[in-house]
């Protein structure tokens, strides 16, 4: 009979094991079910603002590309003298 109360508490405590073991797996995928949720909300709001900032820098270009425009013909010698400004700054600073 001690025979087989021992292995009915063997029989108890593998359960119990088996139990506790499916639980901290249970708990590891909602984990990683929840940082993949957080991951995946990351990057929308990454692609999102990526795409804002694509575009005001689209703008940004346009109105640029139209400021130069109005320069050249309004004024061409003084555009022209801030190109070559600039080309010397720039010169100095890759030297540097």
């Amino acid at each position: 009979m001690a025979r087989t109360g021992a292995t009915e508490d063997i029989k108890s405590a593998s359960y119990d094991v088996t139990d506790k073991a499916v639980e901290a797996g249970s708990r590891a995928i909602d984990s990683l079910e929840r940082s993949a949720a957080n991951l995946q909300e990351a990057g929308e709001r990454l692609a999102a603002r990526g795409s804002e900032l694509g575009d005001n820098m689209q703008k940004v270009a346009r109105n640029f590309s139209t400021a130069l425009d109005k320069s050249v013909t309004e004024q061409p010698l003084t555009t022209l003298g801030m190109a070559v400004a600039a080309g010397f700054v720039l010169g100095a600073i890759w030297k540097a």
